[in-house]
């Protein structure tokens, strides 16, 4: 037996947007059609169709709907610690969802998170998914903690190494945008200081350490990570060589919220990183992200 699991989306999606972000984690030998209609099989017995009528009881912002159906999996009832939460486990309180029905539905919360819309599941429950502001950063050059830092400061003030002085108070950033304040002859040093660094990485392309860069904040701790990288996101399946270097930019809220301007400024961060060290962005979902 299908269960049958609704993606809600607002205005302005289109089959192609949902078509391109499911074969970026599902490839398939087939190209994109353009057609107006999409049906998609990302898993054996599970598609992917629509856009489709909405029914009754969705957001006043809803403009269509794409059918999320897969072979019925579900596992032993979800503890009562863990409901109560707005999640899949809350939704699927009597049984949590398991093998390719859960996949889909995994791919069902990131597609809305993306296009900003809902999953209306088969148990009736709206799950919206809360942003998720991490970026992942893939590039072949890796950056000395102390390059890292410079790049940084100016959007996420106080960053530094662990145990080490926070040397970036100095450096003025705008708290609303995250765009430099800095003067002009610091920025094209700290840009330098950076291509420095660049070049004398790349002439020893064989990273074993790791490291991580932290500013704490009263509403939030934002941390960099750097390591070499294991696993690739199927969307860059074939765009990176081997030896790529990991930047992980997250931020861990103080209370159950992110700030406000978490986006903004972990994107600031990453594009003056991937400014730095060039490469190609993802979000936690393992969609490319194009940074103005």
């Amino acid at each position: 037996m299908d269960a049958h699991h609704l993606l809600v989306v607002p205005d302005g999606v289109t089959p192609a947007d949902v078509e391109a972000l499911v074969l970026s984690r599902f490839p398939s030998d087939h190209p994109p059609d353009g057609a107006a209609r999409l049906a998609m099989e990302p898993l054996p017995g599970c598609r992917v169709e629509g856009p489709s009528a909405l029914p009754a009881g969705v957001p006043a912002w809803a403009a269509a709907g794409y059918l999320l159906a897969a072979p019925e999996e579900r596992g032993a009832p979800v503890p009562p610690a863990l409901r109560g939460r707005g999640d899949l486990l809350h939704a699927f309180a009597d049984g949590e969802p398991a093998g390719r029905e859960r996949e889909l539905l995994e791919l069902g919360l990131a597609l809305a998170r993306r296009l900003g819309g809902a999953l209306l599941t088969s148990t009736g429950m709206l799950v919206v998914p809360p942003p998720q502001p991490d970026l992942l950063l893939y590039s072949e050059v890796w950056l000395h903690p102390d390059a890292l830092v410079h790049v940084l400061a100016p959007h996420l003030p106080g960053i530094a190494l662990p145990g080490e002085p926070r040397i970036s108070e100095a450096l003025p950033a705008d708290a609303a945008t995250g765009q430099s304040l800095l003067p002009e002859d610091e920025r094209l040093w700290l840009h330098a200081e950076a291509d420095a660094y660049d070049e004398a990485a790349l002439a020893q392309p064989d990273v074993t350490e790791s490291y991580g860069v932290l500013a704490v904040e009263p509403e939030a701790t934002w941390s960099v990570t750097v390591e070499a990288a294991i696993n690739v996101p199927v969307a860059l399946a074939g765009r990176l060589p081997g030896g790529a270097i990991l930047y992980e930019l997250r931020c861990y809220p103080s209370g159950q919220d992110h700030p406000r301007n978490a986006v903004e400024r972990l994107d600031a961060a990453a594009k003056a990183l991937l400014d730095a060290v060039g490469g190609v962005v993802v979000d936690d979902d393992g969609f490319l992200v194009h940074l103005g």
